[in-house]
């Protein structure tokens, strides 16, 4: 659960700064996460819940801001935003849900810290990408 720490990093940072504003209470934290964060929304919440007991930010409320991915295509550099949900399911009306979901398990098995950025190949096509059928 690498919520727990990412939260637990961003609550650390805002006590520094409450305390550096001589703040006596911090009434919400707003948070922008991307969808390639693979952040669990109810997990970050949890922990933010035990982080703030006994705090300055006991009442604090935590706002969660879904942000898409963007990508990059290496054959137009054409840049795209990506939700892993919309991505999902056109996988499954592509017939490639099977491969997708090898690529979901792949990223939640590796970590970008262990020095992987690419993790195996890039399932997400292009949006620029045409199609020519030559009869």
């Amino acid at each position: 659960m690498h919520e727990f720490s990412m939260v637990n990093t961003i609550f650390k940072k805002s006590l520094e700064v409450a305390r550096l504003n001589n703040a006596t209470r911090i009434s919400e934290v707003n948070l922008e996460v991307g969808d390639f964060a693979l952040i669990v929304e109810d997990y970050a919440q949890k922990a933010f819940d035990s982080l703030k007991k006994d705090t300055i930010a006991e009442n604090a409320i935590l706002n969660i801001k879904r942000t898409p991915g963007v990508i990059q295509c290496n054959s137009c550099q054409k840049k795209s935003e990506i939700w892993f949900n919309v991505e999902k399911d056109k996988a499954a009306q592509e017939g490639r849900l099977e491969e997708y979901e090898r690529y979901e398990k792949t990223l939640a098995e590796e970590s970008f810290l262990e020095g992987n950025p690419n993790l195996e190949g890039n399932l997400f096509l292009c949006r620029n990408v045409t199609v020519l059928i030559l009869l």
